[in-house]
C-alpha cells in the first residue's frame, strides 16, 4: 500500500508525500486493502490460484488477526429477510464462497411498552405477545460496529435486542492457501507452468526432477511462510520475494520454494477485487491499473 508505515509530514522529496499531495489537489482519495485481502475468501491468494489452474484444497500460515463473532437478534417475522440483507451488506453472514448465511428459528417475544415508549408494535401500559424469528449470522470481529450499526439502523423496533458472541477457538483467515497440482509435474515443469501463466520470472530453488502434488502460495513478500507450508504438507511456496537467506535454509531442509515476483503473485487479486466492485457498485466504472514494465512497481521482466 501507498502509506505502509505512518505518515508524519508532507515532505514533497519522498515519493509517498508526492502522491498524497497529488490526490489532495485533485479531490481524489483513497482507500488500501493490504493484509486483510490477502487472508480474505476470494482474495490475493484464491485469485493467484484461480490464475494458475489450481484448485484450493486447504489454508495454511498466519492469520489477519480478526476473532469470530457470532450476532443474534429477534424481529417480527416478515422483517427477517431484510435485516438479513441489510447485515450481510455491513460483511456478515459470509462463510466460504457463500454469503447472506443465516439460521433462523421461530419463537414468541413478550413485552410492555413503558411510558416515553413509542412501539411499533403494541399499546404502551399493555403486554405483548408477538411471533418473532431468531437470526444467527457469523462476522469478523472488526465488523461488528459496521453490522450493529446496519442492524439498528434497519430494525423496526425501537430498541432491538441484539446479541454478539465470541466463537470458541475462533482465529482470522489464515493468509496461504493449499492447492492441488494436477498430474504431479516436476519442480522445474511446474515452475514453467507459472512462468507462463503470471507472465513473469521466477527464481526457483529445490531439486528440479521433484514432483509437486501439492503447492502452497502466499503472494507478496511471504517467505517466511515456508515452515508453515512444509508443515501443512505442500511440496513447494510460491510467493513473491524470497530472501537469499530463507532460500538457502529451506532448499537445504528438502523443501521447494519459488520466487515470482510481487507483482506478478498480487496482480490477479487486484483484478478480482475489480470484478467484485463492479459486481457491488455496478453505477462506478472500475479500472485496474497495469503500469508500464519498469514503473509503478512492476519490473521490466
Amino acid at each position: 500500500p501507498l502509506f505502509f508505515n505512518a505518515l508524519r509530514s508532507l515532505d514533497l522529496a519522498g515519493h509517498d508525500a508526492r502522491t498524497a499531495a497529488a490526490f489532495l489537489r485533485g479531490g481524489v482519495a483513497l482507500s488500501t486493502a493490504h493484509t486483510n485481502w490477502d487472508c480474505a475468501p476470494g482474495g490475493i491468494n484464491d485469485a493467484l490460484c484461480a490464475a494458475l489452474g489450481y484448485p484450493v484444497v486447504g489454508s495454511f500460515g498466519s492469520d489477519s488477526g480478526a476473532g469470530a463473532l457470532k450476532v443474534a437478534f429477534t424481529t417480527p417475522q416478515g422483517s427477517a429477510d431484510a435485516l438479513i440483507a441489510a447485515a450481510s451488506g455491513a460483511g456478515a453472514g459470509l462463510v466460504g464462497a457463500y454469503e447472506g448465511c443465516a439460521f433462523m428459528s421461530d419463537g414468541v417475544g413478550a413485552f410492555r411498552p413503558l411510558a416515553g415508549a413509542n412501539p411499533a408494535i403494541g399499546v404502551v401500559g399493555h403486554r405483548e405477545r408477538v411471533d418473532e424469528v431468531r437470526v444467527e449470522m457469523s462476522l469478523a470481529e472488526d465488523q461488528r460496529s459496521a453490522v450493529e450499526a446496519a442492524l439498528r439502523a434497519s430494525h423496526p423496533y425501537e430498541t432491538p435486542a441484539i446479541d454478539f458472541y465470541r466463537l470458541a477457538g475462533s482465529a482470522g483467515h489464515p493468509a496461504g492457501r493449499l492447492a492441488r497440482v494436477e498430474g504431479e509435474p516436476s519442480l522445474g515443469d511446474f515452475a514453467a507452468h507459472v512462468t507462463a501463466r503470471l507472465e513473469t520470472r521466477c527464481e526457483t530453488w529445490g531439486n528440479p526432477t521433484r514432483p509437486i502434488r501439492v503447492a502452497a502460495f502466499v503472494g507478496g513478500a511471504a517467505d517466511g511462510e515456508w515452515r508453515a507450508a512444509q508443515r501443512a504438507g505442500a511440496d513447494v511456496l510460491v510467493t513473491g520475494e524470497v530472501k537469499q537467506h530463507v532460500a538457502l535454509e529451506a532448499s537445504e531442509s528438502g523443501f521447494a520454494i519459488l520466487a515470482a515476483g510481487h507483482y506478478a503473485t498480487e496482480m490477479p487479486g487486484m483484478k478480482e477485487m475489480a470484478r467484485r466492485l463492479a459486481r457491488a457498485i455496478p453505477e462506478v466504472e472500475w479500472e485496474v491499473f497495469e503500469p508500464s514494465p519498469g514503473s509503478s512497481g512492476r519490473p521490466l521482466v
